[in-house]
Parts: structure tokens; sequence; C-alpha cells
């Protein structure tokens, strides 16, 4: 059965005995939120990804919580099917065996399944490099339209830390007294992030005057990351001074392990 020009999908949480139906739900209108949209009137989902932890990263469970400044809405939680292997050290970060990963859906399915939960929000992740919205975009023929904000970026501005310092999502959330305890499980770890971003709007109401999205946009700043090696395309070569030959250097993402 169709609905929506969609097959009816079946997730797998990690939580769950078994399958459970993908609910669509009812969802704003699935256009692009525009920057200039009242931070009081948008809607926003905040996801984790969990990955082989090997390069190419394949995705292996996206967990997310949509939300607006007042309440939870709605949650995407699944695992991902590969047959790729798990890093052992991703592994004992996650938790997340191949044995669990049996019976889930394929990335194909869940990314449409997490694009239309997504659809007509702003995206809100807690990766200083992008790395998580990098994978749920990866090989699309359109970018993602959707606004990007990351918790990370943010934290360390309204938190005034150190240059170049990148908190983790579990500092932030002491840092910010918030009541979640993350632990690399894709939907707790959402769940805290939507609970971060909720309490720097009103840290960022306070002391920047922030009143919309494109506000919160203008405020965080983010690496531009070469991920070309990632992509299965030569990374460009520059002509080095030094005696170090050309590619000696590290590729962005090669020791990611979730």
């Amino acid at each position: 059965m169709t609905v929506n020009g969609m097959k009816d999908l079946l997730l797998k949480p990690r939580s769950a005995s078994g399958l459970v139906p993908f609910q669509r739900g009812e969802l704003p209108a699935p256009v692009p939120l525009p920057p200039e949209m009242r931070l009081a009137e948008a809607q926003f989902v905040a996801f984790d990804i969990e990955t082989t932890g090997n390069t190419p990263f394949l995705v292996i469970e996206i967990g997310a919580e949509r939300f607006d400044l007042e309440r939870s809405l709605s949650l995407f939680d699944t695992l991902v099917h590969t047959g790729a292997p798990i890093n052992p050290y991703a592994r004992r970060r996650h938790l997340i065996s191949p044995d669990m990963l049996k019976g889930a859906p394929d990335f194909g399915e869940v990314r449409a399944a997490f694009l239309h939960f997504a659809a007509g929000a702003a995206l809100v992740e807690h990766s200083h490099d992008a790395f998580d919205s990098y994978l749920v975009g990866r090989g699309l023929k359109q970018k993602l339209e959707h606004p990007i904000l990351d918790t990370s970026a943010l934290a360390r501005s309204l938190l005034e830390l150190p240059a170049g310092q990148t908190p983790g999502l579990a500092r932030v959330v002491e840092m910010l007294g918030v009541d979640a305890s993350p632990a690399h499980a894709a939907l707790g770890d959402a769940q805290a992030t939507a609970a971060v971003l909720r309490r720097l709007v009103l840290l960022g109401q306070e002391r920047l005057g922030w009143r919309t999205v494109g506000d919160m946009l203008a405020a965080q700043v983010r690496p531009v990351v070469d991920r070309s090696g990632l992509e299965g395309r030569p990374k460009p070569q520059r002509r080095r001074r030094s005696g170090r030959p050309p590619g000696s250097e590290a590729r962005a993402g090669s020791t990611r392990t979730a």
C-alpha cells in the first residue's frame, strides 16, 4: 500500500521488540522554512546519527525529535540495515551489533521517511563539522533545503568558550543544566539536542535579541570541510614547500567513530 507517494514502511527502533509502522502524521506544507520565520512559530527537527565508524561511514541508526519551543511534537527512531562491518570502537560507543540490524529498513527508505518527517522544519544537529547533515544529504540530487542549526556552534558562541573549542553534547547538557543523558543512542541524543536548542534559544533571546531562525543561522560559525575522500573523488593536491609528501594529511572524518 502507498500513501502520499510513499510505500508503507516498517521501522526498527532499537528499544522495540519488533518492527513498527512509520506514522506519517500531519505536517506543515512541505516547503522550505524561510530564515525570516519567527522562532516562536517555527518547528525544528533535532536528529542524531550513528554509523559503522569505518569509511565511508554508513548510517546504521537515525533518531529525531520534531518540536517547537513549547513542546515535543513527534519522534522518529530506527536502526538501518547494512551489510558493512562495524568498527569495534564505534560498536563499544553506540552498542549496535550487526545482528541488531537484521530486518531493519535500508538507508534509502529511511532517508525518504526522515525527510518526510522533517518537512517544513529547521534541522538541528550537534555536529560542529556538519557531519550528520552531510550523511543525510549525501547522494541526493539536490542539497537539503532545510535551514541547519548546530547546537555545538551556538553553544560555543553563547557560552563564550575559547576559540576553536568544540564542546561535546554531554558537556553542553551539563553546562546548561539540561535534564538529559546523551549516551550515543541516536534518539536519546536527538532528544538531548532538542532540549539544548530550547535552552540556547532562551539565552540567545535574552543576550543577543534573537527573534528569527535567520538570527540563529547568523550567530553560528561552522568550518568548511573537504569531504572529497568520502565522495570517492580524489582530493585536490597542492604544491608544498615542506618535505611532507602530498596526501599525508588526514582526511576529514577519517577517524570518526559515530
